[in-house]
């Protein structure tokens, strides 16, 4: 049995597939995996519907996927049109069947059964083998819980989930071993190497000067925001408000493994959606560990809520140097819709926290939504406010707000008409890239951490109205603009010595 997984994501990492890849790899079967990265995608440079496939891509692609018995890809919904297209194309010249997996099939079904012969609703590395072993065994397999399928009049038929797995110490760690992966390289495809690796991980972030090693911890959330994917999951599972943990000695071994591997990893990202949800007896052994085994710089997620003094000494004595925490937004109506419920002075009081380690974390990032059509200037103003109060230096990461299918937000959204009930700009819309306006140039600036004099100033509720007006309000979009071309620079500049640093010259073909 021999099955093909293909990652259109702008990185590399992908950490579900490769879970799912060494879960099929413990069961026996044959895996064969496939990045298709994109810089610009990664930079915010364009819009995910900019891609061009190159025609050679298919061919290649094709080549990769002959005599194999199941092709499998990973789609988020900004990923849907490559993965619609490259679908529709392999079924072309590809015998194998095409199963969908990830958050796009999971809340849209139907959709994805257009393109995909197969999807995975919801968490899959049960049904993935289960649905490989009833193939390598030629019997049937439309019961296998999780499966969805279109059934012999067309219909489309949704199996029944499997509980959630809870002990997830039980999962072999993501697959790493590249002996037989590919990646889309100069726009072809090419196995990867150890230095290709190290050159994808690579990290556009000041904060790691090479590549970086992304782990998961935990699964689940303890919160629902609106617009959120775990708002998603939550509708379909009960329990995902209950975060189910791996143990610090299991995370610390996945690192170590991948560092055998990898031995140019410089650095560690914990992506759980908030790390510090952890109590601080597991804090205290993953810092004990972490600081004892693997000793590198690393970066983890907090909320205002989870901001412990004693869990962020406890991490930045192991070797926290970088946090993130999400603020979204500081006007309270915005909060209530997006079901947010911290008030501006437990998000100052936080980033006063982390500020006193100013030391060990320099400059921590701190998550806006910008670009909502339900604010009004007042909303704005109130956010204005709430950022200019916080402690610099920081980072601000600003997201434009997208309706993501399956999420509350975007149904109320639909149901109110701010938005068409085909609405189809979030298969589109890099959510990195957001208006040119006057109110985005001050969030940006205080990104930059201008001086304090001119922030003071901009914000200024009589300067921030007048600049809303059409006319400066278009000139502010203008500066903007060349802030952007600037970073995009730079960035080109930075990816440019990566690429000499781990690939050197005249590699590329």
């Amino acid at each position: 049995m021999r099955v093909v997984l293909i990652s259109p994501y702008s990185g590399i990492e992908a950490t579900g597939l490769r879970i799912m890849s060494a879960c099929l790899k413990e069961a026996g079967f044959t895996t064969r995996m496939i990045f298709l990265p994109d810089f610009l995608e990664a930079m915010a440079a364009k819009h995910y519907d900019a891609r061009q496939a190159a025609p050679e891509l298919i061919k290649q692609l094709a080549s990769l996927c002959q005599d194999v018995d199941l092709i499998g890809i990973t789609v988020m919904t900004p990923s849907y049109e490559l993965a619609a297209w490259l679908s529709d194309e392999l079924h072309v010249v590809c015998q194998a069947p095409i199963l969908w997996g990830g958050i796009h099939p999971t809340v849209c079904p139907e959709e994805c059964l257009e393109h995909a012969d197969l999807i995975c609703v919801g968490e899959g590395e049960r049904m993935m083998v289960e649905l490989c072993q009833r193939i390598a065994d030629g019997v049937a397999y439309t019961d296998v819980g999780n499966l969805g399928y279109r059934n012999a009049q067309g219909g489309v038929v949704l199996n029944s989930l499997y509980p959630l797995e809870q002990e997830l110490d039980r999962l072999p760690f993501p697959d790493y071993d590249y002996d037989d992966h590919y990646v889309l390289h100069d726009d072809r495809l090419v196995p990867f190497t150890e230095a290709l690796m190290h050159y994808y991980l690579t990290d556009l972030g000041s904060w790691a000067s090479g590549p970086v090693y992304g782990v998961m911890t935990t699964r689940g959330c303890p919160y629902t925001c609106s617009y959120c994917v775990n708002n998603a999951y939550a509708a379909i599972y009960p329990g995902w408000s209950h975060i189910r943990r791996r143990s610090p000695a299991n995370v610390i071994a996945e690192i170590q493994a991948v560092r055998m591997r990898l031995p140019k990893i410089s650095a560690v990202i914990l992506r759980d959606d908030t790390f510090l949800a952890n109590n601080r007896d597991y804090i205290a052994e993953f810092s004990r560990l972490y600081k004892q085994e693997v000793d590198l710089p690393f970066r983890a997620y907090t909320t205002a809520q989870t901001a412990d003094p004693a869990k962020l000494e406890m991490l930045t004595a192991a070797g926290l140097c970088y946090v993130i925490m999400g603020i979204q937004s500081g006007a309270q109506r915005t909060k209530k819709a997006y079901q947010r419920r911290t008030s501006n002075q437990q998000i100052l009081d936080a980033t006063y926290v982390i500020h006193a380690l100013r030391a060990q974390i320099p400059r921590p990032a701190y998550d806006v939504i910008t670009d909502n059509p339900y604010e009004n200037d007042e909303d704005r103003f109130e956010t204005l406010q709430l950022v200019n109060a916080l402690p610099a230096p920081y980072r601000l990461s600003l997201y434009s707000l997208t309706f993501y299918p399956g999420t509350d937000l975007a149904r109320t959204a639909k149901a109110q008409g701010m938005i068409p009930v085909d609405d189809r700009n979030a298969y589109r819309r890099n959510f990195q890239m957001y208006h040119l306006d006057y109110y985005n140039l001050v969030l940006f600036c205080h990104s930059l951490n201008l001086p304090k004099l001119l922030l003071n100033v901009m914000v200024t509720k009589s300067v921030f109205y007048l600049f809303r007006h059409k006319p400066l309000d278009w000139l502010g979009g203008q500066v903007l603009a060349l802030f952007l071309a600037l970073r995009k620079r730079k960035n080109v500049k930075l990816y440019a010595r990566r690429r000499l640093q781990w690939l050197g010259l005249g590699v590329s073909r």
